[in-house]
């Protein structure tokens, strides 16, 4: 986060140990000190909190510089910004007591399965943003995936979560849409969990394909070990797919034996020798590809992801 320190919390005594552990978090890379708020730099250097070198004076007068220096540039991937103020008067504006349990609390990712749903935000942040990858890699772990026994449990989890604290968490939570075709809805569960999320000013990204594997270009789908020749075939007729056949296609199950008005149409003019490949999917450990490493997949991602899995990777920045 973009932690600003007002100077009413500076001048008091009582919340110096506060800032001082807020400090520390700012020392372990997790947050930056925001000094851009204070448009002169003296009034702070006048605070109690500044002066008493008693504490942890120099330490706190080489970060203000430093935060001083870096501000005049960049913030780099924190989005999220928090005021410390013993007054405080919106959202995202704490007393310090309050402001230090925020900054300690790591960036939790809510997701359906942390296996196979971890595979995937691992590689999709490895391959498009390697800012986000460093800070997840720092000491402490700063972000940490969650899972709580499926889709249906997470707006329980996010509305649990945010009246368990008298600040908003850091959370952000990432539910598959489940739709079936291009004009489709999202699944009930995932548009519960947008209303929990909206309702608590909580990030939620309802992905834009039906579920995280229909974001697996070519490239990792081929590169599977030890899967057999079928595994070969079927990659070829899913490549002859068009965008949004593969976008909405189930990738564990395969094509249903019951399918939807919406599917009839979008899969219809397939050969008859498609169909028998295809109906089957790539079984329920096709996450798996997302952990092969043995290949260069940054090109096809991106394009597999049209645009969303970007749109992901922005709302997790905006919470760090």
């Amino acid at each position: 986060m973009r932690i600003e320190i007002d100077v009413s919390a500076a001048n008091d005594p009582d919340a110096h140990r506060w800032l001082d552990r807020i400090l520390h978090k700012v020392d372990d890379a997790w947050h930056v000190w925001d000094t851009t708020c204070e448009p002169d730099p003296e009034v702070f250097k006048a605070t109690a909190w500044f002066r008493d070198d008693g504490r942890q004076g120099k330490r706190v007068h080489e970060l203000f510089v430093a935060s001083v220096q870096r501000d005049a540039w960049t913030f780099g991937l924190h989005g999220r910004r928090m005021r410390v103020t013993m007054h405080p008067d919106g959202l995202d504006e704490l007393r310090p007591e309050d402001a230090l349990h925020l900054a300690e609390e790591p960036l939790v990712i809510l997701v359906e399965n942390r296996n196979s749903d971890g595979a995937f935000l691992c590689r999709v942040v490895t391959e498009l943003d390697k800012s986000l990858l460093k800070y997840r890699q720092r000491r402490g772990k700063p972000i940490r995936l969650d899972s709580v026994g499926g889709k249906g449990e997470m707006p329980d989890e996010v509305e649990r979560r945010i009246q368990a604290a008298p600040y908003r968490p850091r959370l952000v939570a990432v539910i598959d849409s489940d739709r079936k075709s291009p004009n489709d809805s999202a699944s009930p569960d995932a548009r519960r969990l947008q209303r929990s999320c909206n309702e608590g000013n909580v990030p939620c990204w309802v992905l834009a394909k039906r579920e995280a594997e229909n974001y697996l270009p070519r490239i990792l789908l081929a590169g599977r070990k030890n899967v057999g020749a079928d595994h070969a075939r079927r990659v070829d007729a899913w490549n002859g797919l068009s965008d949004d056949q593969k976008n909405f296609f189930d990738m564990k199950a395969g094509l249903s034996e019951m399918p939807s008005e919406a599917e009839m149409e979008l899969f219809e003019g397939l050969s008859d020798a498609d169909l028998t490949i295809l109906s089957n999917g790539f079984g329920p450990r096709v996450s798996e590809c997302w952990s092969v490493w043995t290949v260069q997949p940054k090109s096809e991602l991106i394009a597999r992801g049209e645009g969303d899995l970007q749109h992901g990777i922005d709302l997790i920045r905006g919470a760090v």
